[in-house]
């Protein structure tokens, strides 16, 4: 069984990375080393997102396509010159919102394999 944080850290993040990176390498141009700078990750990573080969869940893309909007947003300030301190703020906020949603506990559900009474995320009612 997996704690929510841990579908956040083995799922969600690796996707807002992976289009993050995309958005970075398509739309701004940049190249995989400057991407990889801005992210704090490594180069082979960015390589990776770039050939869809690791990080994208397409569940959790169809689940929150907020996380496409959020990305195509940070992208934009990351090319601007965001510090790494404020993107990571951003990230936080944005992944504590999704994970207090009722969606999010319907996928932490489907991938922990957890019965239907679960309260884990939510021990009163959640927000839609």
């Amino acid at each position: 069984m997996l704690q929510p944080s841990e579908v956040t850290a083995a799922k969600l993040l690796p996707t807002i990375r992976a289009r993050l990176a995309q958005q970075l390498l398509e739309v701004h141009k940049l190249k995989q080393v400057k991407v990889a700078r801005a992210l704090g990750i490594t180069q082979a990573a960015v390589s990776h997102y770039n050939t869809k080969s690791r990080g994208l869940d397409v569940e959790l893309i169809v689940r929150f396509p907020e996380i496409d909007v959020f990305c195509v947003t940070l992208a934009t300030r990351i090319a601007g010159g965001i510090s790494q301190t404020e993107q990571i703020a951003m990230i936080d906020r944005f992944c504590d919102g999704v994970m207090h949603t009722v969606r999010f506990c319907e996928y932490h559900k489907q991938i922990s394999d957890i019965d239907a009474n679960c309260m884990i995320c939510f021990p009163s009612p959640p927000k839609p």
